[in-house]
């Protein structure tokens, strides 16, 4: 297996900055019963050191033919779905030849982030994904969660991330009185741990006022002096764009800039949120 990039922001290098102040769009997620994706597929949610393992057919107790790397993409699928036991399967073109079949936890959309960028479905996504959050609606919340992969968050990039639950449990998520270890404080080196209205809900409200939305780059104000090497996209979600929400520094405090990145997926051709990670100076 060829050597997998460690820095995804080496591999892949981000577009300018693409800024937007729209009005907040109204959201409207139709349900469907079955997730599907674009006729291209690329690898998330696998660390550097993991592939996917491809099946001859949908269950895994089958033969293993092949695999995928981490952070591989355009993967063509054929069209093919099955749920087995709750688990979506993908039937996908072997890259090596042949066709065979993935777990679709380990796959999303391709899309290219020119186009994401671009798109008018995601403009404002972010002021429509901090009202709900400041409106504490889990019912909005979960419309707008991926219904493949769920919601995770990361309290700092650097951090493992933490599910915080299906599309199905997500609208209980303001309420929830689950406890969980979001990480280690950089600068205390203390445990982060509390429920997500204790810890995550806070960070969120901090960006909502006078923040700017910017498309597939950590590039904004102060926070650019720290990108290449100090702030990174993490890699297990190389191919998913994103869209940040960066709330500048006060004149007093120049230091005190905070962002947080959504990772936004393509499914049943809308966008939905999968992935929250949370930016701030702490060197």
């Amino acid at each position: 297996m060829a050597p997998l990039p460690l820095n995804p922001a080496e591999s892949t290098p981000l577009p300018s900055p693409t800024i937007f102040q729209v009005e907040t769009p109204t959201l409207a997620h139709t349900p469907t019963p079955l997730a599907t994706f674009a006729s291209t597929v690329s690898v998330a949610f696998v660390s550097d050191q993991q592939s996917v393992a491809i099946y001859n057919r949908p269950d895994a107790d089958a033969e293993v033919i092949g695999s995928l790397e981490a952070n591989q993409t355009n993967i063509s699928i054929s069209g093919n779905y099955k749920l087995v036991d709750e688990k979506l399967w993908v039937e996908i073109q072997v890259p090596q030849g042949g066709i065979g079949w993935v777990d679709a936890q380990y796959i999303t959309s391709t899309y290219p982030a020119d186009q994401f960028c671009s798109n008018p479905q995601v403009l404002g996504f972010t002021a429509s994904i901090l009202d709900i959050f400041s409106r504490r609606d889990g019912e909005q919340l979960a419309e707008i969660v991926s219904p493949l992969h769920g919601l995770r968050v990361r309290t700092h990039w650097s951090n493992a991330e933490v599910f915080l639950g299906s599309r199905q449990e997500i609208s209980n998520l303001f309420t929830d009185p689950l406890v969980y270890t979001f990480g280690i404080d950089k600068l205390s080196q203390a445990p982060i741990q509390g429920t997500f209205s204790e810890v995550v809900y806070p960070l969120l409200l901090d960006v909502g006022e006078g923040g700017i939305e910017t498309c597939n780059t950590l590039e904004q104000g102060l926070a650019a002096d720290w990108v290449s090497g100090f702030i990174q996209w993490p890699f297990e979600y190389a191919n998913l764009n994103y869209l940040t929400r960066f709330r500048p520094a006060p004149a007093e405090d120049e230091l005190n800039w905070r962002m947080w990145a959504f990772g936004i997926e393509w499914i049943n051709q809308q966008p939905y949120l999968t992935v929250m990670v949370h930016y701030q100076w702490d060197f």
